[in-house]
């Protein structure tokens, strides 16, 4: 399992001013990253978008919702849509651990 990148919150600052006008390999090594790497990290914070499956954002994190009312205890609370039961209720059936 590759390494997680952590990003301390002066280096998100810094890529939100400066990944224009850097270069890749320099962004890079100051995360301390691989430039693929990289390009994910920048991806993931909405600054600059590639071509390529290996660096879009996962379909999770794109996830529709609706307030329509759980079909057991009527409830509006905002679930991923087509979900028709909410998280408490599909707990107690068995759909989620």
């Amino acid at each position: 399992m590759p390494r997680t990148v952590e990003i301390s919150a002066a280096d998100r600052d810094w890529l939100r001013k400066n990944h224009t006008t850097q270069s890749y390999d320099a962004m890079a090594r100051r995360l301390g990253c691989c430039t693929d790497t990289l390009k994910r990290i920048l991806v993931r914070m909405e600054l600059q978008e590639f071509d390529g499956a290996k660096y879009q954002v996962r379909r999770e994190a794109v996830v529709k919702t609706w307030t329509r009312p759980c079909m057991k205890c009527g409830s509006e609370k905002k679930r991923p849509k087509n979900h028709y039961f909410c998280d408490p209720c599909r707990r107690r059936m068995g759909y989620e651990e």
